[in-house]
């Protein structure tokens, strides 16, 4: 039994093997017929169309672009005019574009870059050349950036492109404050900006960023845009605010005492840091918080000598010292979750019980209890536990 399994083994491997083989040779001849057909194309040889393109002229194989476009199999294989013409005039097209294309469909080679990307998205999604579309997408997102996001969206929706827009407006949401002071956010149209305001993801320090944004926005050109005054602060969550800036900064805007209608908004917002906080539950979509844009540093605690404990902030590239009332500790760990570093584990003569915790924000220190078993040298990460809240997990 033992030889007829290894004798059925080896046939199946066998198998799998040639059917690899005959995979790359199909490839290769394939790959051979489309070099014979393209040097026929070349040579002018066998081609039963021209597609011309502003006077210039590129002999072609209906059958070729038909398997490679669904718009040219529609145009060669229905009743159309096009069907039975030796010439077929692509207008709105570019020569040097078509040319790229229709190498692609013969060799499946094309290059794109910055200077050709946006005329072969166009192109190739006007011709519904699938593969070329998909690479210009991928092309695209890599050059996302703050000073191009904006007009990538809207290019994306002019060329049904879900994938490009949802990367571009990624993106927008994530650099918001970056975004929103270069003169590409200036251009957007109100339909556009309100969109975009509104959305929860964006990721702002403070509420009043949001209405900052708004209001360079309608100053940009308060002429035209300040009948736009109730619909872009409509997108400024007013109770998000702070009480000190809604008086301070925004009643006193000229635009909003002017305006009945905001300077209603504004004072509902003062309102709200008023209520409790079951009132505050109740008022939904205009509290609810965004992303909060934060700092990420990189902090050393404990280590073998008795210094102090500090952070290196990567934006500036400083060291900064950390009080800590605590003795230092050897061979501990440190998790960070929420704004809060966690100390576990380590020791000095003794292992250590108790766990230490760092408040980045209010710059505050604070102990816990620890594992149950004290340890150093341990490992611990955090984790967000599907039914109850975020836990330290020590290994």
């Amino acid at each position: 039994m033992t030889g007829v399994a290894s004798t059925e083994k080896a046939a199946s491997t066998k198998k799998k093997s040639e059917r690899k083989c005959a995979t790359k040779e199909e490839y290769r001849q394939l790959s051979s017929i489309m070099g014979v057909m393209n040097n026929l194309r070349k040579q002018g040889t066998l081609c039963d169309v021209t597609l011309v393109v502003q006077g210039k002229h590129f002999p072609a194989h209906r059958v070729v672009l038909a398997a490679a476009s669904h718009f040219f199999s529609l145009m060669f294989t229905t009743r159309m005019m096009e069907s039975m013409s030796h010439e077929v005039e692509l207008r709105s097209a570019e020569p040097e574009i078509i040319e790229l294309l229709i190498e692609f469909i013969y060799t499946a080679r094309i290059l794109v870059n910055s200077s050709n990307v946006q005329s072969l998205l166009d192109a190739a999604n006007q011709y519904q050349i699938e593969p070329v579309k998909k690479m210009c997408v991928e092309f695209l997102k890599g050059q996302i950036d703050a000073t191009n996001c904006l007009g990538i969206s809207s290019l994306a929706d002019c060329m049904d492109c879900p994938e490009l827009k949802a990367a571009a407006e990624d993106f927008f949401e994530l650099h918001f404050t970056e975004v929103y002071k270069l003169d590409e956010f200036l251009q957007l149209d109100v339909k556009q900006l309100t969109h975009l305001l509104h959305q929860d993801k964006l990721t702002v320090r403070a509420e009043a960023q949001i209405y900052d944004a708004a209001v360079r926005w309608l100053k940009y050109d308060v002429c035209n845009r300040q009948r736009y005054m109730v619909e872009v602060l409509g997108c400024v969550r007013f109770p998000l605010v702070s009480k000190t800036f809604l008086s301070k900064t925004v009643q006193a805007e000229p635009l909003i005492q002017d305006n009945p209608q905001c300077l209603k908004m504004v004072i509902s917002g003062m309102r709200y840091h008023l209520l409790s906080l079951e009132d505050r539950e109740d008022l939904g979509e205009s509290s609810r918080p965004r992303r909060k844009k934060h700092d990420y540093r990189i902090a050393l605690f404990g280590g073998s000598q008795p210094q102090s404990c500090r952070y290196f902030n990567p934006k500036d590239s400083t060291w900064t010292d950390i009080r800590c009332p605590f003795e230092k500790r050897r061979d501990a760990t440190a998790v960070f979750w929420d704004n809060v570093v966690y100390i576990l584990g380590g020791s000095q003569l003794f292992p250590i019980k108790r766990m230490d915790c760092y408040n980045v924000l209010k710059d505050s220190w604070y102990s816990k209890l620890g594992p149950p078993t004290p340890r150093d040298s341990l490992a611990a990460c955090a984790y967000i536990w599907p039914l109850y809240d975020t836990v330290v997990v020590c290994v």
